[in-house]
């Protein structure tokens, strides 16, 4: 299905308002006005795509968790989960892209509500992959891909608010070892 250029400009144009907004308002005091002035686009044009500042940012989430599902899922999963070093170098190098935003999303009480959501499809996605490669049950699939996305964004919060004080390799290695150590009594 072939996307219209205007309407991926559009969508871009109103990310990055987000983004640029976010650093200096909360989110509750981010209108569709100021939105859509900030990213040079027509209040209508904003609501022929979305139905309201939470319905934009509900897609901004999706996009985040689809992106985060494919950097996991792009080899078979076995083979990820065997050299968990690519998976995390996939992920660090996502959330680098716009670091200040990710970072910002990931500890910000304000914006807890999005993170939980991209964790939660990150989640089901994950389970859905772990169900198809690993011959286990939706429940412990579901378990396995809740347990390693939690305790990967539990460290990263941790990582980036300083409060904990590790070097990026000793960081990857606390959160390889963790994660397979909790995997292994499912996925033999």
């Amino acid at each position: 299905m072939k996307i219209d250029k205007r309407v991926q400009r559009t969508k871009q144009s109103l990310k990055k308002s987000f983004r640029d907004l976010s650093k200096v308002h909360k989110y509750r005091d981010i209108t569709v006005k100021e939105l859509t002035d900030n990213a040079n686009i027509n209040r209508k044009t904003f609501y022929l795509h979305y139905d309201s500042i939470d319905d934009f940012v509900n897609t901004f989430a999706d996009d985040m968790a689809n992106q985060l599902l494919e950097i996991i899922v792009v080899k078979p999963l076995y083979n990820t989960l065997k050299h968990p070093d690519d998976l995390f170098d996939g992920i660090v190098d996502y959330f680098e892209q716009s670091r200040e935003f990710y970072s910002f999303v990931i500890t910000s009480d304000e914006y807890s509500f999005l993170s939980r959501r991209v964790e939660r499809l990150v989640c089901e996605g994950f389970a859905d992959a772990l169900k198809d490669s690993f011959n286990i049950t939706q429940i412990d699939a579901y378990i396995s891909a809740s347990f390693m996305i939690r305790n990967t964004l539990m460290l990263f919060r941790l990582y980036e608010k300083g409060q904990v004080q590790l070097t990026k390799d000793e960081f990857k290695d606390r959160l390889i070892r963790l994660n397979q150590s909790g995997l292994k009594t499912f996925l033999n």
